[in-house]
């Protein structure tokens, strides 16, 4: 193959890798859209309750829902992590160890839109609307989500698609196995 050609094939290369990479960032935005819509829609937010004296009371069941979302976020992560790994691997899995790489930042991108449209979705504000808020007035507390480590989940998720299936087209993946050498028998 002459240098023009080599040079051709690997500039079409490039230029198919820039393609596949728009096309998998624009389904990962779209199914982070998706879920952080879902998630801020699925969660039920607790309210605080302003008594007489004009302390906010909130139950333990309350409590209990504030956690709740967090884990919504995370069994949301768990599901889009695997579309996401799922992706991955179909658009990238020829370019061997890096396609691991490729969805766990795909990953961690689905879990940042997600978190970001489903805070901005809301509510927001709480401190101003307790602050405003008249006797037996409820309070929905604000849409956020209470620690990062839920990020894990995400990424987790989205590389265990392409862990399984690199484990079961492994053939793909190793180039070449070393024949064991015949030894000359003496007789």
């Amino acid at each position: 193959m002459s240098e023009i050609a080599k040079r051709g094939a690997s500039r079409r290369r490039r230029d198919g890798f820039g393609v596949w990479a728009a096309v998998y960032a624009g389904a990962v935005c779209a199914l982070a859209g998706v879920a952080g819509i879902i998630w801020n829609r699925l969660v039920a937010l607790p309210s605080y309750e302003i008594g007489d004296d004009f302390r906010a009371r909130i139950s333990e069941a309350g409590l209990g829902q504030i956690a709740a979302t967090d884990v919504y976020f995370c069994l949301i992560g768990a599901a889009t992590g695997l579309v996401v790994g799922t992706i991955a691997w179909f658009f990238f899995r020829r370019l061997g160890w890096v396609v691991s790489l490729i969805a766990s930042l795909g990953g961690v991108f689905a879990a940042l839109v997600t978190r970001a449209l489903g805070e901005y979705l809301g509510p927001l504000g709480f401190e101003d609307r307790i602050a405003e808020a008249s006797k037996g007035e409820l309070v929905m507390v604000d849409f956020v989500t209470h620690t990062w480590v839920a990020l894990a989940v995400w990424v987790a998720a989205a590389v265990l698609p392409v862990l399984i299936a690199s484990l079961l087209q492994r053939s793909d993946w190793i180039s070449h196995v070393p024949e064991v050498p015949k030894t000359a028998s003496v007789e």
